[in-house]
């Protein structure tokens, strides 16, 4: 029997071996094993195969010559950039539905990705980030835990070794936060500017350069330190420093430094600083009683520590005090870059903030560029069969699967960076609009930060999505089937596929509906909700000490006027009366027991300026000013918390001071309803102790009684310009997230349906086009127009269901979640997902319809006869 070597490992040595070299190498190999075999057959077999393996070199290995067009040339890219360009302008109509379908998503989706990346860099521009860390307040009463974000003003952290500097700030947007300032040798108006109170350390732990002055401005307790904007606005191109400022008129501070103007991004946005000794002398307090406060304090660390480790030092005794241990107050340490995204608290634990409107909006312009992209998708592997013969035609005269993959890969990568091109300069267009819509400035641009490598990324995803299925379903059309018209086999499973992104889209747009239908009610019962007091026809006034040290005379000018109804001084608006106070005592009370009530300084004629109600007991009375720290108004809700059986002529405690409970009034909210009602006490204070006048007007009477207010202020006050406020723009601040996170949504909401129009006008259109001669043949079978119309729809039909089942579940677990963020909220209604989907059902029959019609009244001989 003849011998042989290893049939493989000679098939290997002739597939990579040189030719010039392989009968050599082969020769020579075979000689050896031949040579071998005489003594053993396996020993020459495994000396063939070391050789072969041996002689496996680069230098012995074929250079093979590619046969596959496939290979990328410049030929190729110009063919493929001319032939996208013809099919661009032989089909201008779904060139145009596919490009604009595209834009409108992807600038969605830039805008968006502004607003987030703008989100997310706010407080970063600071030094060592990681170190800095915001000190929050958590306070435990009755069943629950209350969080503030703030902290003791006078928290001692000397005994955390990681501690280097702490730095308290008073912000605010009332007085003495708001001030006003008069330019310099002008006799104009007093401009209003905001600014914060600190200790010495604020320029030294957050980076707000100094520009001119001195590098520590808050030493001496008479310096300000101005901003660019507040020294130009104030003195031009002079310089400030040194100058002289009287706040509110009668506290004189010199001018030290002058720092550059606060980034938007930063959480603390201020004019000016001053320190602590200047806003003690605003309030008339002494050390003893600013001890009390609690303001924003932050703590600089010198080394690396964990949020968690930080707390557990904050909550030291020697930190916390044994004073609010008792109180049971405790801290916690957060993240500069986390106290604005993940600020709200329930039970003392952090369940979200804004980052939840982050994710939702990522949510919604990620729905918004995948339906474009559907679109796309489904737009152009319907439209294939109108190019089936010109993909028969280029197999048939040589043209491989890769090299027509390739080909429409290139085209729907040009279709897309055009789109993208576009999508860019439209996006900046609209960035005013968006800011406008948002209520507050986006300073930022494509080219900010990592946004360039975003939209790259974006960029190259997308085409890959988009271009990748329609190029594979092309390349794959057989010459024969094509050539023959055998089309309906070739793209059956195109079809299913288009079917299923369909489904995905019409969910998409029927839960984006019904969420922010949700959105729409919530708001809407947010405004119809009685509150418990008449928030409407109502000015809000800034006082100074000037009008309260007049304000009897102000108050008897302004009742001259029939518009005004009601004149009442707070400590507090019940708007937005934020805070809570654990210091009430009362007879019976236990002693370790700790509940939160809302308590409310205001002059006598407060409840009735607001529509409070007596339920029981009678109602503040004007009398002396040595008497009105004795009198108290308790809500029917706090008189069950103290269950008090007679609680009219008890006396309780705020703190130190004594009140006697004359009446009991109607509960109400005093804060957003995103919160639990607290049971509220009304108790009188002296004007000079309240923080702001309201004033009650007729209906219909806002400019009169606005210019009967202006009149009078401007009387007895000279020094000042009026700052006013209407009750329902305070309103609007309170629920401003909402209201913007609602208009935001209704607006992608709205593009989100032009989306899915294209979408369903694409595939109605294509869908009566691949059914014309059925239609044709069932016509001439008797079938009248109605039916023919169903048959068109019918194809819908099954998606449409399946898609109203997917986004019912989806939108319902979405709504219900959003709405748990609210202690009062409206119930889902079943009819809003009613109303969707027969508006969506009702919808794409009347596209159906539409596109339908013109085929169906054809004379049947007429599409019967065509190709």
């Amino acid at each position: 029997m003849k011998i042989s070597p290893p049939k493989w490992a000679d098939k290997f040595l002739q597939w990579y071996c040189r030719t010039d070299l392989l009968e050599e190498i082969q020769g020579d190999a075979y000689e050896l094993f031949y040579r071998t075999a005489k003594e053993s057959k396996r020993k020459a077999d495994l000396y063939f195969v070391w050789n072969v393996f041996r002689f496996f070199r680069f230098k012995n290995i074929k250079k093979r010559k590619s046969s596959n067009p496939s290979s990328i040339s410049t030929a190729m890219i110009k063919n493929m950039f001319l032939v996208t360009m013809r099919n661009f302008m032989r089909q201008p109509g779904h060139s145009f539905l596919n490009v604009f379908g595209l834009v409108v998503g992807f600038t969605c989706a830039i805008l968006i990705l502004f607003w987030v990346e703008f989100e997310f860099s706010f407080d970063k521009f600071h030094s060592n980030t990681d170190r800095l860390f915001k000190v929050i307040t958590h306070v435990e009463g009755e069943g629950n835990v209350q969080t503030y974000p703030l902290a003791s003003a006078v928290l001692d952290v000397s005994s955390i070794p990681e501690a280097e500097k702490l730095v308290s700030v008073s912000t605010g947007e009332r007085w003495p936060n708001v001030l006003c300032f008069k330019p310099e040798n002008k006799n104009s108006e007093c401009i209003y500017l905001n600014g914060v109170y600190s200790n010495e350390n604020l320029f030294s732990v957050f980076n707000f350069p100094i520009l001119k002055g001195d590098a520590d401005p808050l030493r001496q307790s008479n310096n300000i330190a101005i901003s660019e904007k507040m020294a130009s606005t104030l003195y031009g191109s002079e310089s400030p420093i040194g100058k002289t400022l009287k706040i509110d008129t009668w506290i004189d501070v010199t001018i030290v430094s002058v720092f550059k103007d606060v980034p938007s991004n930063s959480s603390l946005q201020f004019d000016f600083a001053m320190p602590y000794a200047i806003v003690i002398k605003l309030w008339g307090g002494n050390k003893d009683r600013f001890a009390e406060n609690f303001f924003n304090t932050y703590l600089r660390c010198n080394t690396a520590i964990t949020p968690k480790l930080l707390t557990e030092k904050l909550n030291d005794v020697r930190v916390v005090t044994e004073t609010n241990k008792a109180q049971k107050i405790s801290y916690e340490a957060v993240p500069l870059t986390n106290s604005r995204l993940k600020s709200k608290y329930e039970d003392g634990k952090q369940v979200g903030g804004r980052i939840e409107y982050l994710n939702l909006f990522g949510i919604i312009g990620a729905l918004v560029v995948i339906m474009a992209v559907i679109n796309f998708v489904n737009m152009s592997t319907a439209r294939a069969t109108l190019r089936a013969k010109e993909i028969g035609i280029r197999k048939v005269t040589g043209a491989v699967r890769n090299t027509i993959a390739a080909q429409f890969m290139g085209e729907s990568f040009l279709i897309v960076l055009l789109a993208f091109i576009l999508s860019i300069f439209a996006s900046q267009f609209c960035l005013p609009l968006f800011n406008s819509l948002l209520a507050e400035p986006i300073r930022i641009s494509i080219f900010s930060g990592a946004i360039p490598f975003y939209l790259t990324g974006f960029l190259l995803v997308i085409a890959l999505l988009a271009g990748v299925y329609p190029s594979i379903v092309m390349s794959s059309f057989q010459p024969v089937r094509i050539l023959k018209g055998q089309l309906s086999s070739v793209v059956s499973g195109s079809q299913r596929f288009r079917k299923t992104l369909l489904v995905v889209q019409l969910s998409a747009s029927m839960g984006i509906i019904i969420f922010s239908g949700v959105l729409y009610l919530q708001l809407n019962y947010i405004d119809q909700k009685n509150l418990g007091f008449d928030r409407k026809n109502m000015i809000r006034v800034e006082p100074s000490g000037n009008l309260y040290r007049k304000f009897d005379a102000f108050k008897n000018e302004l009742s001259k006027n029939p518009s005004i109804i009601g004149i009442a001084t707070s400590n507090a608006n019940l708007l937005n009366a934020e805070g809570g106070n654990t210091g009430v005592s009362w007879s019976g009370k236990p002693s370790d027991l700790r509940i939160s009530f809302k308590t409310i300084a205001c002059s006598y004629e407060f409840p009735e300026t607001f529509g409070l109600k007596v339920v029981d007991g009678r109602n503040f009375r004007s009398q002396p000013s040595d008497t009105v720290n004795t009198e108290a108004l308790i809500t029917q809700e706090a008189a069950k918390t103290m269950g008090l059986k007679k609680p009219i002529g008890e006396t309780i405690k705020i703190g130190d001071a004594s009140c006697l409970i004359i009446g009991i009034v109607n509960d109400f909210h005093s804060e957003s309803l995103h919160e639990s009602r607290l049971p509220t006490i009304l108790y009188r204070a002296p004007y000079m102790q309240t923080s702001a006048i309201y004033i009650k007007y007729q209906s219909g009477a806002t400019q009169e009684a606005l210019e009967a207010v202006r009149q009078a202020y401007n009387k007895f006050e000279t020094n000042f310009t009026m700052k006013y406020w209407f009750q329902d723009d305070t309103f609007n601040e309170v629920y401003k997230t909402e209201i913007t996170a609602t208009r935001v949504i209704l607006l992608f909401t709205g593009i989100e349906l032009i989306i899915a129009l294209i979408g369903i006008i694409g595939l109605a259109t294509f869908n009566t086009m691949r059914k014309t001669k059925e239609i044709g043949v069932r016509r001439v079978f008797g079938a009248s127009i109605a039916q023919s119309l169903f048959l068109l729809f019918n194809e819908f039909l099954l998606l449409l269901m399946a898609a109203a089942i997917i986004a019912s579940g989806v939108a319902w677990y979405a709504a219900d979640k959003w709405l748990q963020g609210f202690a009062y909220r409206t119930s889902i209604p079943w009819w809003i997902f009613v109303a969707t989907f027969a508006g969506t059902g009702l919808l794409v029959a009347t596209i159906i319809f539409v596109q339908g019609w013109r085929t169906v009244t054809t004379n049947p001989t007429s599409t019967l006869r065509s190709e």
